[in-house]
């Protein structure tokens, strides 16, 4: 329940400090309507929560209570799910979760392990994306992980799951989750997505941690769009320059598939940023050092480039505050949001603010 208060906190914060912007605020909790139907949520649950709303209202407020004061919570309150049934409403033709059975459990190091499911229905996402997770260990209790491959015909997804703490639901997703279990997955999100459009530019690709989940996928997208008419292969138009960050040699886990690669892809640069590593070792000349913003920072011109970041909020919040002050325009950028989930005004001016709330987004 802890981290539920904390979440909802954020929610109502985030309406207070856009109300003054109603069709964003509409749009965001048409979305988390949307989301909530995995969690069977149907409108008596919203009067029964408006009601406990109030009762708390007066309890906490005292003496400083006014009938004024509650009506205006109340105008907000109603306005917020005004919108979240008319998201839900809007998606009555979609399942409110998918179903998928786990095919492989790997562990890459005590506290990691990879993931793939198979969707017992088509599932519908784009490389980049993430969605909420739900293990039967665990009932009720989604969490935010990235998807780590781009879509496949055969309908299997890919998920890179760091344990963050004994007894939630990365523990049980690492620890406890075995071949031939079934978990749910909520509707995909997110807008760290390739477009048609991108296929010409050259890309700068920025991973720190399993922020490497996300930009495996869309690296994966990039590769497969080298294929024309037919299956013929094309050189692409673009590069791409990818900066992976770990701790350490030994946290780099998916190491394998950062060598190949860069063995199958000519136009496709890898640079790897080792915070223990203060000099590159002479047989690796790929090998970066420091903190991985200022190594980005550091090593070109990237204002012509179009970037994706992904990783722990901290890191990508100095990456993206790097770029822009290399020159990098901001609509150059595209990460998710990433809010400290314990700051109030996290959401301030942000679209995508109750996103970042409904759940926690790890992996």
């Amino acid at each position: 329940m802890d981290f539920q208060r904390v979440h909802l906190a954020r929610a109502f914060w985030y309406l207070i400090e856009n109300l003054h912007r109603p069709d964003e605020v509409a749009a965001s909790f048409r979305q988390l309507g949307h989301d909530h139907r995995k969690l069977g949520v149907r409108p008596a649950h919203y009067e029964a929560f408006e009601a406990a709303l109030c009762a708390a209202l007066r309890r906490t407020a005292g003496p400083r209570w006014a009938e004024a004061v509650e009506q205006a919570w109340v105008r907000m309150l109603r306005f917020a799910v005004a919108s979240m049934v008319e998201g839900a409403d809007a998606a009555l033709a979609e399942p409110p979760c998918w179903k998928g059975t786990v095919t492989a459990h790997e562990r890459r190091r005590p506290d990691l392990a990879v993931l793939r499911i198979r969707l017992h229905e088509p599932y519908p996402y784009r490389a980049g994306q993430f969605a909420a997770v739900e293990s039967a260990l665990m009932p009720q209790a989604w969490r935010h992980y990235s998807l780590a491959s781009a879509p496949a015909p055969e309908g299997e997804v890919a998920l890179h799951i760091r344990r963050t703490g004994p007894g939630g639901v990365s523990d049980a997703l690492v620890s406890g989750t075995r071949v031939g279990d079934v978990l749910r997955l909520g509707p995909a999100h997110g807008t760290m997505t390739l477009r048609d459009e991108d296929r010409s530019r050259d890309l700068l690709m920025v991973a720190g941690g399993t922020g490497w989940a996300p930009v495996k996928a869309l690296l994966e997208e990039w590769a497969g769009r080298r294929r024309g008419a037919g299956g013929l292969a094309q050189r692409p138009v673009g590069r791409v320059h990818l900066f992976v960050g770990a701790r350490s040699r030994a946290d780099l886990y998916d190491a394998a598939a950062l060598d190949r690669l860069a063995a199958r892809h000519d136009r496709l640069r890898v640079v790897r940023v080792l915070d223990e590593d203060v000099v590159p070792e002479n047989d690796d000349p790929s090998a970066g050092y420091g903190p991985l913003a200022e190594a980005v920072a550091r090593d070109g011109q990237w204002s012509h480039h179009l970037a994706f970041v992904s990783g722990p909020a901290a890191m990508v919040g100095a990456t993206v505050a790097r770029l822009t002050a290399t020159g990098m325009p901001a609509d150059h950028i595209r990460h998710d949001p990433v809010p400290d989930p314990l700051t109030p005004a996290a959401g301030r001016g942000n679209a995508d603010g109750p996103e970042a709330f409904m759940c926690g987004r790890a992996g």
